[in-house]
């Protein structure tokens, strides 16, 4: 607190050694039950407490004017306090808000009780406001009970029983709020003192900045004269390890720690194992490095540490996800009825086909700037995109991982159908030689028929080809005489469906081949020996492992393609545009793998 006044307002020494008991002064002196204690006093305590007895140099006096009462207005209640003038200080007025009281109205049956019959409920309830006020705020050590005001009539035995009253109804540390008004008093006195003394002009800039940078200079220099002091007593005993070597201790503390831990955990997993040893069910790799169960296999990995292969584990893990939990087929075909077999897959190949008939018919092919592979020819594109997403698919059967979403949505089961079905297996093949026959058909086919009817429909054609098959599929699995528990995969439909639509359309009358001239060809001939021998193998009673009915449903969707194109006059158009009757299949295949080997080489210099 001796900090709050200047130093050049600062008491004598002896002044300032009893500057920290002010508070306690205030508390003892004011803040008591006896009746003395409210005697008036010709000067404010605050300025008495802090005004030095014997002072050993001049300072300035806090000389004070009697206290004139506290006012309190009716409506909002507030505590105008007036402050004596000091020396060098006018007088000023300091208006303070009143609150209610912790319960609110006291009864006017209690005021009669406390103030008797000539004071009025409104009176008293402002009264013992005013004196909780001075309570809770501190003021009481100041003010006392005296100064109420005259509107009020009270007298001071009656302001002193209601204080009684007041201190038994809600009791509070009248002394702390007392210590905590006069240190506030304190530096307020102290703080105003110093702002009128006109030597100190660099206070009219910025008076509380200046103020409070005074004060910090001040409590730096009384810390750096502690710690000298503090330096000279202790002397060598403050020298010790510095916090390097703190440092370096606590490294080596905490490396000793984790190598300590490691080897604890080494000889428990010794222990561990030596106990699943002596199971019988597990034994050591051949490089004693980890246990295995029988029949599992090691490997060196990359950085040249023993491996245990869970290829195994995890491949039963997958297959056991993908497979279906149904233990024979008549339990599977309990879990749904019919319609549920059939309706879903039914209006989702529906949507398909429309979409389908939708692209081809409003396609117009894309500015080159437009284009993925600008430097190919929209067949080749197409085909190109067709074979990476077969091959990719197929190459997704390898990781076992992806087995139980490949096993829902690329793979058609009549006994449990889904309708993404329809269209996933179309793209889908588990074994090489199934996707790389019919990628062969779907090169030799793909660029003569995208030629012939465009983008757009042979895209449709194609893909309403193959959801009609698996349509086909699953009717004649639920419905016929097909295999119920079987699952069907592959792009044969599809292709079927492209290869009958260009042999319907076609008006081709010889094919060159390479070494070998020219051949007459006959497509509408070629696609009926073809039908023929498909009816011929699906009527063979031994079993098959071929999609009978999808490859009709590919077949009937070529031909309704074709007799859409016919009848919208798709053979005048042809004719209009004079094509040529002769297929160059060497031709083809060269032009293709040219600009293959074009494309791949400008992006390799692109990179």
């Amino acid at each position: 607190m001796s900090n709050a006044i200047p130093l050049a307002l600062r008491p004598a020494a002896r002044a300032a050694r009893q500057w920290n008991s002010v508070t306690s002064a205030f508390a003892r002196r004011y803040c008591v039950t006896q009746c003395s204690s409210f005697t008036p006093a010709a000067s404010s305590p605050v300025l008495s407490a802090i005004r030095s007895p014997a002072a050993p140099r001049p300072v300035r006096s806090f000389c004070t004017t009697p206290r004139i009462a506290a006012k309190a207005d009716d409506a909002s209640l507030t505590h105008q306090d007036i402050i004596p003038p000091q020396q060098g200080l006018p007088q000023q007025k300091r208006t303070v808000q009143i609150g209610h009281l912790p319960t609110g109205r006291v009864s006017d049956k209690q005021i009669r009780n406390i103030f008797g019959d000539r004071v009025s409920g409104h009176a008293g309830n402002s009264v013992l406001r005013i004196l909780h006020h001075r309570r809770t705020s501190g003021s009481l050590a100041d003010y006392g009970v005296d100064n109420l005001g005259d509107k009020y009539n009270v007298s001071r035995d009656q302001a002193i029983k209601a204080l009684e009253w007041l201190r038994n109804r809600f009791p509070i540390d009248e002394a702390r709020a007392a210590e905590a008004w006069a240190e506030k008093e304190a530096n307020r006195i102290a703080y105003e003192l110093w702002l009128a003394d006109p030597e100190n002009d660099s206070k009219y800039k910025d008076p509380a900045r200046v103020y409070r940078e005074q004060q910090k200079k001040e409590a730096e220099e009384r810390e750096q004269e502690a710690e000298q002091q503090e330096r000279s007593q202790y002397g060598i005993l403050r020298t010790g390890k510095s916090q390097f070597e703190i440092a370096i201790q606590e490294k080596r503390r905490q490396r000793l720690e984790e190598i300590t831990k490691k080897a604890e955990e080494k000889e428990a997993r010794a222990v561990e194992e030596e106990k699943m040893l002596a199971t019988g069910e597990w034994v050591r790799t051949p490089g004693g490095t980890q246990l295995m169960k029988p029949g599992q296999d090691t490997y060196v990995d990359v950085f040249g540490r023993e491996q245990v292969s869970r290829r195994k584990e995890e491949m039963e893990k997958a297959q056991k996800a993908a497979e279906t939990p149904f233990k024979d087929p008549e339990e599977m075909l309990a879990q749904t009825t019919l319609t549920q077999r059939l309706y879903p897959m039914t209006a989702f190949v529906l949507v398909v086909c429309l979409v389908s008939f939708g692209f081809a018919h409003y396609y117009e092919p894309p500015a080159p700037s437009y284009r993925l592979w600008p430097d190919l020819a929209p067949s080749t594109a197409t085909l190109a995109a067709l074979l990476l997403t077969n091959t990719l698919v197929c190459l997704a059967w390898r990781w076992t991982p992806f087995w139980p979403i490949l096993t829902r949505y690329f793979m058609h089961v009549p006994g449990y159908p889904r309708a993404v079905q329809a269209l996933g297996n179309v793209f889908s093949h588990v074994q090489y030689e199934h996707l790389l026959g019919n990628m062969m058909v779907l090169a030799l086919v793909a660029p003569v028929a995208h030629e012939l009817v465009g983008r757009g429909v042979f895209l449709g054609t194609y893909v309403s080809a193959g959801a009609l098959g698996t349509l086909a599929s699953l009717y004649w699995a639920n419905l016929g005489r097909g295999s119920i528990a079987a699952h069907s995969v592959g792009a044969s439909a599809a292709i079927w469906g492209i290869a009958t639509l260009y042999c319907l359309l076609t008006d081709t009358e010889s094919i060159k081949i390479p070494f070998g001239g020219e051949v007459s060809f006959w497509p509408k001939m070629l696609i009926t020996a073809f039908v023929a021998w498909e009816i011929a193998m699906a009527a063979r009673k031994s079993p098959s492992t071929m999609d009978h009915a999808s490859h009709f449903g590919g077949i009937a969707t070529g031909v309704g393609v074709a007799g859409y194109l016919h009848v919208t006059g798709f053979h005048q158009r042809r004719a209009a545009a004079d094509t040529e009757k002769t297929v160059d299949v060497g031709g083809l295949v060269k032009e293709e793998v040219s600009e293959v080997k074009d494309a791949v080489v400008k992006v390799v210099k692109k990179a």
